[in-house]
């Protein structure tokens, strides 16, 4: 009995959503965070599962676009209340993909992030709260993208740890560009020079999610490259002073050798100075009490704030650090 056309394409569905079920439900390295997905993702992975199964599907198969609104229909997606702010760009269309999911289910922010972006890097003021180094609720979100190693002479060297391939004098908001608002805060974009984060890791979230986010301690080294976007002074000084009762230290010796930068080593031995921490015997007292060997041989160094974009009055003259 040859099947009826109804059967035909009940055949053809159950295929496909088989086949993407296959490829979108588990986290994957282009794709840590299998729960969220932006539209423009989806329909390139819906497209790519039709073309392996062009013989099967036959050419008449829906769009993509079709297969997402089926999506919805069913239940298997729900579309996340992304907003934005006045006069900000077209919104772009996130998913959550759980079927088990209830209305009020809706991923963190980190998750949210992770699937927006799924090459970027969980950072600043969101990393913080991941990491438990601050009581406080984060006010806004980041998700960054590394580029390929900036010269010291470009505008690194003038705004350590900030946006890199930024045009000169153009005027931008402090924290980043903003992407949207979700429960009300903002999540911003940024991007960072490659050099600068050496320190990533990849941290499971529950059985569908991993996230992509700086370990603990380049987390608290990202606080003296940039305290505005980790929440000010106040969490800065939270930060260390809850990281160092669980940091590594030789893991941050190791993110400060690779990163190289004398203004930077001076604020980690400022800022553990002003907390009344003593630097753990190892390599990281080796590499910070080099740097105060250097000074010393150069007593004309100009001080830096301790922590850039925020002035500093007195001078923590041991290394040359001017301290709130």
């Amino acid at each position: 009995m040859k099947p009826t056309p109804e059967k035909v394409e009940d055949v053809r569905w159950n295929l496909m959503f088989r086949d993407l079920k296959s490829v979108i439900s588990v986290p994957s390295e282009d794709h840590p965070a299998a729960r969220v997905w932006r539209r423009s993702d989806l329909v390139a992975v819906i497209a790519k599962v039709r073309d392996e199964r062009l013989e099967q599907l036959k050419s008449t198969f829906p769009s993509a676009n079709a297969v997402i609104e089926r999506m919805l229909q069913i239940g298997w997606l729900q579309k996340l209340p992304v907003q934005n702010g006045v006069g900000e760009r077209t919104l772009p269309e996130i998913y959550l993909l759980d079927m088990e999911a209830t209305e009020e289910d809706l991923p963190e922010f980190w998750e949210l992030l992770q699937g927006y972006q799924t090459t970027g890097v969980l950072c600043y003021f969101g990393a913080l709260s991941f990491h438990e180094l601050t009581t406080q609720v984060p006010a806004f979100f980041h998700i960054a993208t590394l580029l390929s190693p900036t010269p010291r002479t470009s505008v690194i060297a003038a705004n350590p740890g900030g946006d890199v391939g930024e045009k000169p004098g153009r005027i931008r908001d402090p924290l980043g560009t903003l992407i949207f608002r979700y429960q009300g805060r903002p999540c911003y974009a940024t991007r960072r020079d490659s050099s600068l984060v050496p320190g990533i890791q990849l941290r499971e979230y529950g059985p569908r999610t991993q996230l992509r986010i700086t370990t603990l301690e380049q987390t608290m080294l990202d606080t003296l490259w940039h305290p505005l976007r980790c929440g000010g002074e106040s969490v800065v000084f939270e930060a260390w002073e809850r990281g160092v009762g669980r940091w590594n230290p030789e893991r941050m010796a190791k993110h400060l050798s690779t990163i190289n930068r004398q203004d930077l080593d001076r604020r980690v031995g400022a800022i553990m100075t002003l907390i009344k921490c003593e630097i753990p015997s190892g390599t990281l007292k080796t590499l910070l009490e080099a740097r105060q060997t250097e000074l010393r041989k150069v007593p004309s160094t100009e001080p830096l704030p301790l922590l850039p974009g925020l002035p500093g009055s007195t001078l923590l003259s041991g290394w040359g650090i001017l301290t709130p």
